[in-house]
């Protein structure tokens, strides 16, 4: 197996609120400017975007562009962002993505739950935020849980290959025994990567999963959990994918913001730095 490098990304939010002193379109653009520039310097394979490209639906008095002005933002970010990128890329739902699954293959081309092979992996792309689908009134969506049957359908038909589970979020307080006897059970299941919380961390999961980690994408839009952009700024999460295990870490471009009204020079850096070794070997 050769050594695949691929991006991760999240949480993006192509809307109406700027975010440290750019604009939703300054911001986006700049995204699609460090993603080409980090290209230029080392090529990778892919981008996997792990969802909320938009506040199209969105459980606030304000709601979302979708059902107050019929602005898809998604398909705006899809259109007008990344159509400029100069690696392949996919695209997982969020949960202000709650488009039901014929407009969602419409505005994207790929189903909301999924699964393709890249660098000797098998990744399955996990939607757990179907609770409630093209909403008629302002909505954030309702958790839906991993759905284990379609990991295993899909772990059958590539019984040779080790696996990762993407998707928005995964909310182990909510999901039942089948999903903890999936993750310790199934030691082809290397890592689970995440987006949602705007944090930039790794999550071990215990005994309960043998183990497992999480690894949370981070952002760029705005820090999560009263976290400040001196905690966790702009950025996408590297990957190398080796024949022994998987190699992560957060990269924060160089970028210049305004926080609390101060302009913060901020230095390239990385965060999170881990190797995660296959459990089936």
């Amino acid at each position: 197996m050769k050594k695949t490098r691929i991006i991760f990304c999240s949480d993006m939010h192509l809307c109406h609120k700027d975010w440290y002193g750019k604009s939703p379109e300054q911001r986006v653009d700049n995204l699609i400017q460090n993603l080409n520039k980090f290209y230029e310097t080392s090529p990778y394979e892919q981008i996997i975007f792990l969802g909320d490209y938009s506040l199209d639906h969105w459980g606030t008095k304000e709601g979302g562009s979708w059902l107050h002005e019929g602005v898809c933002n998604t398909a705006n970010f899809k259109r007008d962002y990344a159509s400029r990128l100069k690696a392949p890329y996919y695209m997982c739902p969020g949960n202000h993505e709650q488009c039901g699954y014929e407009h969602w293959m419409e505005i994207v081309g790929t189903p909301r739950d999924d699964a393709f092979v890249l660098g000797g992996y098998l990744f399955i792309t996990c939607d757990n935020y179907a609770g409630i689908l093209e909403p008629t009134e302002p909505s954030d969506c309702l958790y839906s849980v991993t759905k284990v049957d379609f990991i295993r359908q899909k772990m059958e038909e590539f019984p040779e290959l080790p696996v990762v589970l993407c998707g928005h979020y995964f909310d182990w307080n909510k999901e039942p025994p089948a999903f903890w006897e999936l993750l310790k059970n199934e030691k082809r299941i290397t890592l689970i990567v995440c987006g949602h919380d705007h944090r930039t961390e790794i999550t071990d999961l215990g005994e309960k999963a043998d183990n497992l980690c999480i690894y949370h994408d981070g952002h760029y839009s705005f820090s999560g959990d009263s976290k400040t952009p001196y905690d966790v700024m702009w950025g996408f999460t590297e990957c190398y994918l080796t024949e022994y295990g998987i190699e992560m870490r957060y990269i924060e471009p160089e970028n210049t913001i305004t926080f609390k009204n101060n302009v913060l020079e901020h230095k390239f850096r990385t965060q999170n730095r881990a190797f995660f070794r296959r459990r089936d070997k």
